[in-house]
């Protein structure tokens, strides 16, 4: 546990302005990069893991870049403006960086806000729509100098394949070894990817997007990711939909795809491969969880349940890769 009386004395000179910080309470914790809310100033601190981090994403600095550098861009969707960024860990002991809070909030993938899960299907279908329609428009951007060289379909699914390697799930390394057997298809040139692109990383207020968040995973590279990303949670003859997907208003997979093409301007021919490859990346994330609580490395019980889990998105992307004649 972090000592956060210590966090607000020792954030309290080296922010912006007068105002006195109240409090720092967590908002989400974990394996991923942390999230806390600096309570007087009304801001939003983000830290490392301190449980160690489960994936190989961006660290705390290189997501304030991100955000830095899509601030700058007039066509880029919202994101939080970046406040104050500590390179080193002299002031409270790691790199951190201090963002303004945005008004709204994120739709919970399991615990449902009565708001949305109660709304009107005219609601839902309306967020529906803005939440394909901002990751679709990532497709018009080029690419962010701070991601650095687009990566091609084949690579990134190679970056995961080796990190299924790392945590010691032979099958999944089967699985990306059939896929990437076959070539990619691509979309058009490569574009800014943020490669998480589920619901709850977006910020809604009065159904519309506030901010898009957590780009712990994106790349310059092949817009038709962030699609495949996406369409694991709507029903399809190879698995069920998440909650939010089985509530009425919700587009189907197959108008997700449409307005995705006519936002992004670009075909989703040969979108089945990245589908797999995005599935094979989940289940990459949730084999390492599992290595983590089996090896000793965690005893999160949060991460006893991956196994079903894992077992699960496998089976999927094995019959997908049977079904897709691969």
């Amino acid at each position: 546990m972090r000592d956060l009386g210590h966090l607000a004395s020792a954030l309290q000179d080296s922010l912006p302005g007068s105002t006195r910080i109240t409090a720092i309470t967590p908002l989400t914790t974990g394996f991923s990069n942390e999230t806390y809310r600096i309570e007087g100033p009304d801001l939003i601190l983000r830290l490392p893991p301190s449980a160690g981090a489960m994936l190989d994403g961006h660290d705390v600095l290189a997501q304030a870049r991100i955000y830095a550098e899509l601030g700058s861009i007039d066509d880029a969707p919202p994101v939080p403006q970046i406040v104050s960024i500590g390179e080193d860990d002299t002031l409270i002991g790691t790199p951190f960086f201090v963002m303004e809070r945005v008004p709204g909030e994120s739709i919970d993938d399991i615990s449902m806000q009565p708001w949305f899960a109660e709304g009107t299907d005219a609601l839902r279908g309306q967020i529906c729509r803005n939440w394909v329609s901002s990751f679709a428009q990532l497709a018009k951007l080029a690419p962010l100098r701070v991601l650095g060289p687009a990566l091609t379909p084949e690579d990134d699914a190679r970056t995961w394949r080796e990190f299924a390697g790392r945590a010691d799930s032979g099958r999944l390394v089967a699985l990306f070894d059939r896929l990437l057997a076959e070539p990619a298809s691509r979309s058009g040139p490569p574009a800014v990817v943020h490669g998480d692109t589920k619901l709850s990383n977006l910020m809604w207020r009065h159904a519309e997007v506030s901010a898009v968040l957590d780009w712990e995973m994106a790349l310059n590279g092949e817009p038709l990711a962030d699609l495949g990303y996406m369409l694991y949670s709507f029903e399809s003859e190879y698995h069920g939909a998440t909650r939010a997907q089985k509530l009425p208003g919700m587009l189907t997979r197959d108008e997700v795809i449409a307005l995705w093409s006519d936002v992004s301007g670009r075909s989703a021919e040969g979108l089945f491969w990245h589908e797999i490859a995005q599935i094979g990346k989940i289940g990459a994330i949730i084999a390492e969880g599992t290595n983590m609580y089996v090896t000793g490395r965690s005893s999160d019980p949060k991460l006893a349940l991956f196994q079903k889990n894992l077992d699960y998105y496998l089976g999927v992307m094995e019959a997908m890769l049977d079904g897709g004649g691969f």
